[in-house]
C-alpha cells in the first residue's frame, strides 16, 4: 500500500469515527441505529486501520 493510500484509508476511517462520535453526541438517549452497510463500511474501515497500525509497527523508524 502506498503512502498515499494509507493516508486517504486513515483519513476515510477518521471521517467515518466522526460521523459515529456526532450521531452518536445528537442522539436523545446515547443510542442510535446504523444501517447493515454502513456496520460493513465501519468493519472494514476499523481492519484496515488495524491493519495498518501493525505495518507501521513493523516498519523501522527513520526519523532519526
Amino acid at each position: 500500500m502506498t503512502y498515499a493510500e494509507k493516508q486517504e484509508q486513515e483519513k476515510a476511517y477518521k471521517e467515518y469515527e466522526k460521523n459515529l462520535a456526532e450521531r452518536f453526541a445528537t442522539s436523545e438517549d446515547g443510542e442510535f441505529e446504523i444501517s447493515d452497510g454502513e456496520s460493513k463500511e465501519w468493519e472494514y474501515l476499523n481492519k484496515s486501520h488495524q491493519s495498518m497500525e501493525v505495518a507501521d509497527q513493523d516498519e523501522p523508524n527513520t526519523d532519526s
